[in-house]
């Protein structure tokens, strides 16, 4: 069964205004609910916005964020999740701001070579096409960690610009099995 959803992902950088950089990281919860997600922290800007530290960026800065990708479905269900992007929000403001920005996206535990995406932030480069992030039981999570590059020439007319990304995450949902090598121990077969 294949549930998609559509995250939109508010990308928000300010330059140029004093704003407290935040130690949150973002969450990407699958709560096996009718196939729905929860996204973390949000903000002012968008309920779906991972990326509180993207906020208040200056040019030549090189920033990191964690977001945690997590099945808190049934603990019978084991899931697929996939991601890929669309790239910039349908918006020209949007799209020249992020063309602008470099972003890499790696899961935490690969090598720091194996990139994901690596490219501008408005493209969709290497998650065009459905990237599977892992299959998790219940409780199982994935860390993905996003780094933004903002050139040190940027121009000031993207002052207090921000940038809209349109990612989408899909779930393929499958019954654990005795037989799965890290199918969780549920006491189920006890008497």
């Amino acid at each position: 069964m294949k549930k998609i959803i559509t995250l939109l992902i508010t990308f928000v950088l300010l330059l140029s205004s004093t704003v407290t950089v935040f130690a949150a990281d973002g969450k990407v919860t699958y709560s096996g609910n009718a196939g729905n997600f929860i996204f973390e922290p949000g903000s002012d800007h968008s309920l779906t916005d991972l990326f509180p530290n993207f906020k208040g960026v200056m040019p030549g800065d090189s920033l990191t964020q964690r977001i945690t990708v997590k099945n808190d479905a049934d603990n019978k269900v084991k899931v697929k999740i996939y991601i890929r992007s669309l790239g910039a929000h349908d918006d020209e403001t949007s799209e020249k701001f992020l063309s602008q920005l470099g972003l890499k996206v790696q899961k935490s535990e690969d090598n720091e070579m194996a990139y994901m995406f690596d490219a501008a932030a408005n493209e969709t480069a290497q998650l065009t096409d459905w990237v599977c992030l892992g299959t998790l039981y219940s409780g199982g999570e994935v860390n993905l960690d996003v780094t933004l590059k903002v050139p040190m020439e940027l121009d000031n007319q993207f002052q207090n610009k921000a940038g809209y990304l349109d990612w989408e995450f899909m779930i393929e949902e499958f019954p654990v099995e005795d037989s799965d090598p890290d199918a969780p121990q549920t006491s189920d077969n006890s008497h």
